[in-house]
């Protein structure tokens, strides 16, 4: 009987501390190269996807492979994308596609969840294991989010209160052998429904390891479209994406942003 309420006070305790340090508190336990002690690295990324699209167009020949060589530093924090095995020209299509890969980026260097609702008040809630967003502009397009937490204190499911319509995050985190105790995630699933319409779209994340550090190897996603009614046969496509060819701490990405004028700030 002590030793239940001693964890019942050391549960209140931690969780009486100010909601924003307690999101900073989880950030600092998910896997990330940002907390590897990575100053510098270069990663190629292949969209077999996208490859075809630009094909079907037709109009840039026969493409073996398109891949984007990705250049990111940590001080300064600066991000840059080359595109490999297209034709030159055409530069507002390969801005498009480097657009494309740099909203994957999350996947790579995730954004800390406080800065995720940078604009958003964090407060508690009668419930012990979750958190309310507020939006304290007036403007944000979404008011509200709801975070839950599992009894490990993992993030297990973000609920935006919209005007209109759903939006459900699910991530699932797991700890691996290369990840220092540090939660990895693996998959997240987000269903956002409106106007009868809902969009299911997950995505599972495969790692291995470069120089002996665990790096994101690979993304494969679906999205269903369907009508919350049924009857009619859901939408389903797809990609898989692969990160290879990581060059970590070797200075190559210091030694293109001071040779190269083209950078992208994030």
């Amino acid at each position: 009987m002590k030793i239940f309420v001693l964890l019942t006070l050391l549960s209140l305790s931690a969780w009486s501390q100010d909601p924003s340090t307690y999101l900073k508190n989880f950030d600092a336990k998910v896997y990330s190269l940002k907390t590897k002690g990575i100053k510098d690295f270069v990663v190629d990324i292949e969209s077999p996807k996208i490859t075809k699209q630009i094909n079907d167009q037709l109009i840039f020949g026969e493409i073996e492979k398109i891949y984007f060589r990705t250049y990111w530093t940590a001080n300064p924090e600066r991000i840059a994308i080359e595109i490999h095995g297209m034709p030159e020209g055409f530069k507002e299509v390969k801005e498009e596609l480097k657009s494309t890969i740099l909203s994957m980026m999350d996947n790579l260097l995730p954004v800390a969840t406080l800065n995720r609702f940078a604009g958003y008040k964090i407060i508690s809630t009668a419930n012990p294991k979750e958190l309310i967003a507020q939006d304290t502009t007036g403007i944000a397009l979404i008011p509200s989010f709801t975070l839950r937490f599992d009894n490990q204190d993992k993030i297990i499911e973000v609920i935006a209160k919209k005007p209109v319509g759903t939006l459900i995050i699910t991530p699932k985190y797991e700890k691996d052998s290369f990840s220092d105790g540090k939660w990895v995630l693996k998959s997240q699933t987000t269903s956002a429904g409106e106007n009868g319409q809902v969009i299911i779209s997950r995505k599972e994340l495969t790692y291995a390891s470069s120089q002996g550090i665990g790096v994101l190897a690979k993304i494969k996603t679906s999205i269903e479209q369907k009508l919350e009614s049924g009857g009619v046969k859901p939408l389903n496509s797809g990609e898989t994406i692969e990160l290879k060819n990581y060059k970590i701490n070797t200075g190559d990405a210091m030694k293109f942003f001071l040779s190269e004028g083209t950078k992208t700030s994030l």
